[in-house]
């Protein structure tokens, strides 16, 4: 069972998705999640100490290059992927 802290730490992270490029108050997270501020405040710092989140020169939380870097991995493992499967498709069409 997952804890209560693990799924409010994601919630916090999926909650940056609102903004990706100019980022996200503590406040619009929190009044959007209904968590208060302050655990919202700690759960971004175990974010950011991680390297998944950074907080942006205007005071806003974004996700960070390296959490934009797993999802191009991701992205480009899926495509080479989706390519493999189209090929063994041709391969074994039958006429």
């Amino acid at each position: 069972m997952a804890s209560s802290k693990g799924i409010r730490i994601l919630k916090v992270f999926k909650a940056l998705e609102a903004h990706p490029i100019i980022g996200i108050s503590n406040k619009e997270i929190s009044d959007g999640l209904g968590i208060p501020a302050s655990y919202v405040s700690r759960d971004l710092d175990d974010l950011i100490s991680e390297g998944l989140v950074v907080k942006l020169d205007n005071g806003n939380f974004a996700y960070s290059i390296r959490t934009l870097q797993i999802a191009e991995r991701f992205r480009r493992q899926q495509e080479r992927l989706q390519g493999k499967i189209a090929e063994v498709g041709r391969r074994v069409e039958v006429d």
